[in-house]
């Protein structure tokens, strides 16, 4: 039985509506293997389907509470590695490995994110550019504010990676900062959850500093796919038990960007294993809980008593609940090791 809302029009057209990520994966996976078509493109044969939005009615319930998806670390360092703008490949492998992205000379990735949507063409800031369209002076209805990510280089030369993405659209409308993201190709199992996570972060970011509420969040996809290989691993996903509605924690009121500024230069420190005192950085609540989840990450990479004593520490000092469970699952995992 296909799990509820969905609703198909003469078998073409599908829409996926769900107020949690697990809920929309749920959703998700059960239609690709009971309605997909079976396809082989380069990476793998895979079921897909054509022609897909998903919505995700509470933006917020964005990252998974499951054992198999539930893998918050991976996601806030990919959203790190576009906002500082970077296409370089051992930043993202950082976190993701080696299996994440291609590299066409083993250094920088072709289609990374961060350069297009900060510095579009060396010359473009298009976050810059929507603010200032939506900007409170005009409060405008606009449907120019588009973020492209998909260029007509991409496919002029082959490359190792070009983006999966084509374009965000941010619209201000009564529901707050609505934001409809269009695909070309989604991997249902190991892409989309990151997507969701990175671009509704996005979406918040942008809806604090126009101080507009975060509104309705859509997804569109051409391709959205579920590789063979992944099948197993959805099964063990969907035999798992979990929370109904479990929101992360809303950013806090105002411009987010010197925050986002300091936890830019904190996450790279993190990262080279540099020493941070967070309470020198001038964050504070929320900011500082995401400072204190890059230094967890950090920390239980390597497998020793001293690392889990300061893991364990760390956790004592987070001011929301929330992230308590995805600290408790990183030092099991380091104890397991």
């Amino acid at each position: 039985m296909l799990y509820p809302p969905i609703r198909l029009v003469e078998g073409l057209f599908m829409y996926i509506q769900a107020d949690t990520i697990d809920d929309l994966l749920r959703a998700t996976f059960e239609t690709i293997l009971l309605e997909g078509e079976r396809v082989a493109p380069s990476k793998g044969p895979n079921k897909e389907l054509f022609g897909v939005v998903l919505e995700l009615t509470k933006p917020l319930a964005r990252v998974s509470r499951t054992e198999m998806k539930g893998r918050l670390y991976s996601a806030l360092g990919e959203l790190f590695w576009y906002l500082a703008g970077s296409d370089n490949l051992a930043f993202i492998q950082y976190y993701l490995g080696k299996d994440g992205y291609g590299s066409d000379d083993g250094k920088t990735v072709w289609g990374a994110y961060g350069p297009r949507i900060f510095n579009m063409r060396n010359t473009t800031n298009q976050i810059t550019s929507v603010r200032s369209l939506l900007s409170s002076k005009t409060r405008s209805p606009s449907r120019k504010a588009v973020i492209q990510l998909f260029n007509a280089e991409d496919i002029s030369q082959q490359h190792a990676d070009v983006p999966c993405t084509c374009t965000l659209q941010f619209l201000v409308r009564n529901t707050g900062l609505d934001m409809f993201v269009c695909m070309r190709s989604n991997d249902a199992y190991r892409g989309l959850p990151h997507d969701v996570f990175a671009f509704t972060m996005i979406q918040e970011l942008l809806a604090r500093d126009l101080g507009l509420p975060i509104g309705r969040y859509k997804h569109a996809a051409a391709s959205l796919h579920l590789y063979e290989s992944d099948e197993a691993k959805v099964g063990e996903f969907m035999n798992e038990a979990w929370q109904d509605i479990v929101e992360m924690p809303p950013m806090p009121d105002g411009d987010p960007w010197k925050s986002i500024e300091i936890l830019k230069f904190a996450e790279e420190q993190i990262r080279h294993g540099n020493d941070i005192d967070i309470d020198s950085l001038s964050l504070k609540g929320y900011w500082s809980d995401l400072c204190r989840l890059l230094q967890v990450y950090s920390l239980t990479k390597q497998c020793t008593t001293d690392n889990r004593a300061k893991v364990e520490t760390l956790m004592k000092q987070m001011s929301s609940d929330f992230f308590r469970p995805y600290i408790s699952d990183r030092v099991n995992r380091l104890g397991s090791r």
